[in-house]
């Protein structure tokens, strides 16, 4: 009996998700990010529009844990420093990632950070551009530049600004030219982020786990009842290292359900390049990380599955009616009427199949009946409310 009930709870339960299936909210991660304090202010640009932008190096606090400074990525577009954060792939911009541009914005945003300032130091970075002297609001306008041209197509006026802070920016714009590929992966990262089914009789997968770390990432599943993380050799697992393909086992009895693959990993490095931006599509400034940190990341994938589902019965066309021969005129009687009238059969006073008969004794019992089901449950509230008494 308690299996029974068992399996009546998870096919209820699987039924209530059912509805979710079709709008199944893509992977969001599970930490996120703020802007936790004042930004260090560069010198500020004039743009070859006219435009005058000032230029900052952002504070962002990763997963409530470790500061990493960060630039912005666009001209335009203001951080708020409320707004929630989270690590995001480059290629989820298609203008940044895939294009014609060899090599990519991405790739070479990538190259600026890990070349500039804070990643190197000023006295380094004044030696590798033979410039005289670079303070450090000279080095954080040249790197926003640079950056806001790779990856937003702004141009300085060369003649309006900084001759230093002009000088870094070409230095940095020429080296990225030489960028390689290796800005369009997240420090933890699940592929595919979703994975559907109809019907499965194997477990779900792969997916693909990815991490920066050389320790295992946690993994863990959370929503329909009856579904095992397993490995591919269908062993349950709560760990996973870098390229582990993980599947979903799920319980015959559950024909339906979504559920969320949960991963995370403690210390992951977060290399300089990385790209933040709002959480669930939240507007705000993306940031681009300028300095190497380890953090604790962290990422979800989801499996949805439904029953197959039947296709419906086509519609079959009437049949054609059978014509009929036109009925006699008014007073005439037809061709094969026969000479005396038949005298019709006593009605039945029945409905049509079932054996009840429809008169008036038994309507008069179904009055009765519902008159007495009244009467009880007037009873029944008087005697409640003696009792409260």
């Amino acid at each position: 009996m308690s299996r029974i009930l068992r399996r009546c709870a998870a096919l209820l339960s699987s039924a209530a998700l059912t509805g979710a299936l079709v709008g199944a909210p893509a992977a969001d991660a599970d930490d996120f990010s703020r802007v936790d304090r004042d930004p260090v202010e560069g010198a500020a640009l004039v743009l070859a529009d006219g435009h005058r932008a000032d230029t900052a190096l952002f504070s962002l606090r990763v997963a409530d844990e470790t500061s990493v400074r960060a630039y912005a990525a666009q001209v335009d577009e203001e951080v708020r420093p409320r707004t929630a954060y989270v690590e995001s792939a480059w290629s989820d911009n298609p203008g940044w990632t895939g294009t014609d541009q060899a090599p990519d914005p991405a790739d070479r945003a990538n190259w600026i950070v890990s070349h500039s300032y804070p990643t190197v130091d000023l006295p380094l970075l004044t030696q590798l551009t033979g410039l005289v002297q670079l303070d450090e609001r000279q080095a954080i306008a040249g790197t926003q530049a640079a950056l806001w041209h790779v990856l937003d197509g702004a141009e300085p006026d060369r003649l309006a600004n900084d001759l230093v802070v002009v000088a870094l920016y070409e230095f940095l714009v020429a080296g990225s030219e030489a960028a390689s590929d290796n800005a369009t992966t997240r420090s933890v990262e699940v592929a595919p982020s979703h994975m559907e089914a109809v019907a499965p009789d194997a477990p779900l997968g792969p997916l693909a786990v990815n991490s920066a770390g050389a320790d295992p990432v946690q993994v863990s599943v959370r929503g329909a009842p009856a579904s095992w993380l397993v490995n591919a050799d269908g062993e349950q697992v709560t760990q996973a290292s870098d390229g582990d393909e993980l599947f979903l086992d799920v319980d015959p009895s559950v024909p339906a359900g979504v559920v969320t693959l949960h991963v995370l990993g403690q210390d992951v490095p977060l290399p300089e390049g990385r790209l933040f931006s709002g959480r669930d599509g939240v507007r705000t400034q993306p940031l681009v990380t300028a300095e190497e940190v380890s953090a604790t990341s962290s990422t979800t994938a989801t499996f949805t599955w439904h029953p197959e589902q039947t296709a419906e019965p086509s519609s079959e066309e009437p049949p054609e009616p059978t014509p009929t021969e036109a009925p006699p005129a008014l007073g005439e009687a037809p061709d094969d009427a026969p000479t005396e009238v038949a005298t019709p059969p006593e009605a039945d006073d029945r409905i049509p199949g079932d054996g009840l008969a429809r008169t008036g004794t038994w309507l008069s019992g179904l009055l009765i009946i519902a008159g007495a089901l009244v009467v009880s449950g007037l009873l029944i509230l008087v005697l409640g409310r003696k009792r409260r008494g």
